[in-house]
């Protein structure tokens, strides 16, 4: 069944795509038959630390891309190596891949180590080996894949060292339909774990073999000047397929694979409303986002869950599009399930943004954003085991965050002449974080963080000549000013055509220093970057960037320690 996943995916393009007939003899025609581009690059890394000798020195990744096009047939091709492959004895996800993506008319063929999408609640970019097919007719939309999204790492005695993990195998399809101004669309994708492909993994890695079948209804689009965006996704998975115990739910997906004890069930949906309204130019909108605690897909990379999202939001613009206004009010708070320790958040969201235009050379922006989240904590186990004479407050914590952010930006055009063009840009920005448990802030936990920088930018069009300098300044006050830290950074750039201006040639330096008062420890960092492009014949493009970085440190209990970094990239990009 798993070995047949790629025969299964031609005969589903050969029946849905019946339609299509494949002449070669079309192929032949007037304009440019045979096109290729694409390009390849090279990129080496260089470190060197006098307290670590066990780093790797030297690494390497080489890249490139393929595009071939004869008459209709699109056929692109990908693939990426590098030698950190011999730094691991094992890799559940390879890091080298090649990929082709052949496409025809209304068909597109990926084939190789390749990530397809179907929702952030189902499928989202995980990179498998194996095909897909895309199939577009008119108004329809057809997917299907299948392949191995993990590969076993055997018998763990064998090599206790490393990551273990089961041979995971999966198939997903979608189907999609458009209906004048909207989409509605339904996708499903499972993927179970080979139980056999590896043995002898100890219970405390918690490493153990799953199973997952989710699918989701998606739809978005306009009504009546209505524009929306909706999702509901349902995913059943067991958590371990070798447990005993029977599965008590149901459901229509939970016939379809094997479940226990350790299977749940769970949703996840989100919505999103926005609505114009042209006699006073405001834009209102409404988004509504929840996933149960614990849903879980194994279509995904990371799964966040437990929360619900509420908001309100409001844009409009002043004195003939000069000034834009955006605002939004929102709750959100947190999802838990019966565990021994019961924690329930809420959040109040406050966010406010400006943009200004007051003259055409002097742009000005602003923005604050208020977040209010309250936690109560209580233990059942305490509640459980006690008496009724003692107080419910006892055996509860009740703590209040408040976070602030606000952001302060200027541009100022000081010139902008045929001859000339000069700004000046500064920005601030502040962070502001409290808690407090009960009606005490706890002082040692506040935290305030100040962000500003300086830039000056100077262009000379006629003579193809470019400069930049900046300077930014950071402090971090957390409690006693022993915590606080500091860091004074200055950069400067210059770049210019060069050799009749067939080449941009870059060059750049920086200075950071941050000092921290606990323990006295200071850190400089100095680099130098350099970056060529050379173009030939409009068709061919040559870069190389290099990047030179040297960091030491400092402290009370530190020796003297300093890391010296080296990065050089070469690309070509290539048109025929």
């Amino acid at each position: 069944m798993k070995k047949r996943t790629i025969t299964i995916l031609f005969i589903f393009a050969f029946y849905l795509g019946g339609a299509q007939t494949f002449d070669p003899l079309s192929l032949f025609g007037k304009g440019k038959p045979i096109k290729l581009n694409g390009g390849i690059n090279a990129t080496a890394v260089y470190n060197y630390a006098n307290s670590n000798n066990n780093a790797i020195p030297f690494n390497y990744v080489i890249g490139g891309n393929l595009n071939f096009y004869f008459k209709g047939v699109n056929i692109p091709l990908d693939f990426a190596y590098s030698n950190t492959q011999f730094s691991y004895s094992f890799q559940p996800i390879p890091f080298n891949r090649i990929a082709i993506h052949p496409k025809y008319k209304i068909a597109t063929l990926h084939a190789g180590s390749i990530a397809l999408t179907f929702s952030p609640y189902t499928l989202n970019g995980v990179q498998f080996n194996g095909a897909g097919l895309e199939l577009a007719p008119k108004r329809w939309k057809f997917v299907v894949l299948g392949g191995k999204f993990l590969r076993a790492s055997g018998n763990y005695l064998d090599n206790p060292n490393i990551q273990p993990s089961y041979a995971r195998w999966g198939q997903g399809a979608s189907i999609s339909y458009q209906i004048k101004n909207s989409t509605i669309g339904f996708n499903i994708f499972h993927a179970k774990d080979d139980t056999a492909s590896s043995v002898n993994i100890p219970v405390e890695t918690a490493v153990t073999p799953k199973q997952n079948i989710v699918s989701s209804i998606v739809s978005n689009g306009s009504i009546k000047g209505v524009k929306y965006s909706l999702e509901i996704a349902n995913s059943f998975i067991t958590n371990d397929l070798t447990t005993q115990a029977a599965y008590k739910g149901n459901g229509i997906l939970s016939k379809r694979m094997s479940t226990n004890s350790s299977t749940s069930n769970n949703y996840a949906s989100r919505a999103q409303l926005n609505y114009l309204i042209q006699k006073i130019k405001l834009d209102v909108g409404l988004n509504f986002e929840r996933v149960d605690f614990n849903y879980q897909t194994l279509g995904t990379l990371y799964n966040i869950n437990g929360f619900q999202n509420a908001g309100f939001t409001l844009a409009r613009s002043f004195f003939d599009g000069k000034m834009n206004l955006n605002a939004q009010i929102g709750t959100q708070k947190d999802i838990g399930g019966d565990t021994t320790l019961s924690q329930q958040s809420n959040r109040l969201l406050n966010s406010f943004n400006m943009n200004y235009n007051p003259i055409q050379k002097l742009s000005l922006n602003a923005s604050y954003s208020n977040t209010r989240g309250v936690t109560n904590i209580r233990n059942l186990d305490n509640i459980a085991n006690q008496n009724n004479l003692v107080p419910q407050f006892l055996d509860s914590l009740r703590l209040v965050q408040l976070n602030q952010n606000a952001n302060l930006g200027a541009n100022y055009q000081l010139a902008a002449t045929s001859e000339k063009n000069s700004s000046l840009n500064f920005n601030y920005s502040l962070q502001k974080g409290d808690q407090k448990q009960g009606e005490f802030f706890v002082d040692m936990q506040g935290s305030v963080f100040h962000n500003a920088s300086l830039n000056f930018l100077n262009m000379l069009p006629k003579q193809d000549v470019k400069w930049s300098f900046g300077i930014n300044y950071s402090m971090i006050k957390q409690g006693p000013d022993s915590n606080n830290t500091k860091a004074l950074g200055v950069n400067f750039n210059f770049g210019r055509k060069v050799f009749k201006k067939k080449v941009t040639l870059t060059i750049g330096s920086g200075y950071n220093t941050t000092q921290i008062v606990a323990n006295a420890l200071q850190v400089n960092v100095v680099n130098f970057r350099a970056s060529a492009a050379y173009v030939l014949l409009k068709k061919h493009v040559f870069n190389l960037n290099t990047i030179f970085q040297s960091q030491s440190r400092k402290g009370i209990s530190l020796p003297m320690t300093t890391t010296t970094t080296g990065v050089m990239n070469i690309s070509y990009n290539y048109n025929f």
